[in-house]
């Protein structure tokens, strides 16, 4: 297997496909705006929907990466968790923009040759950078369920999942 089917494969078992840990695609199935914007009385802990939000700031920066094109990162990353949003509508929008930026990304990589992975000698090599979110999606997709937890709202319907 080389390193751009391996990356493949793991985005796919991030984002939809149910192994190790839940993919983000159940993490965020069925849920209702408000239990998107829910905290605990007191906690420093982010909402799902200002989690999602922050793991949509990097795929979007990966994405236009994969373009060709530049990304600006703003200094501050407590920004790349905020939103604008309040309502069913919009967090469902949010979920399927979700959606299509893992499949742009997916499809983006599947056009990769070994050279471009090869030939890339930028400071974080494109691989790099490609696992670093898959990673970053792994890590957060947790705090999401602890946050599904504390409202207990978890575990989903996992079987249906596998079986779709």
């Amino acid at each position: 297997m080389n390193v751009i089917n391996l990356l493949l494969y793991e985005i796919e078992h991030t984002y939809s496909q149910d192994d190790w840990y839940s993919p983000l695609n159940l993490v965020l199935k069925d849920l209702t705006f408000e239990q998107a914007l829910w905290k605990p009385q007191n906690k420093e802990i982010n909402s799902i929907w200002e989690i999602t939000s922050h793991l949509l700031y990097y795929k979007e920066r990966l994405l236009l990466r994969l373009k060709g094109k530049n990304a600006e990162y703003t200094a501050n990353n407590k920004e790349t968790f905020k939103f604008e949003g309040n309502t069913q509508e919009e967090w469902d929008l949010t979920v399927e923009k979700m959606k299509q930026l893992n499949q742009e990304i997916y499809e983006h990589i599947q056009k990769l040759s070994m050279t471009d992975i090869e030939n890339d000698t930028s400071k974080l090599p494109l691989w790099k950078h490609i696992n670093g979110v898959i990673r970053h999606d792994a890590h957060h997709m947790g705090q999401i369920i602890v946050n599904r937890k504390l409202q207990d709202i978890w575990p989903v319907y996992e079987e249906e999942i596998r079986n779709s």
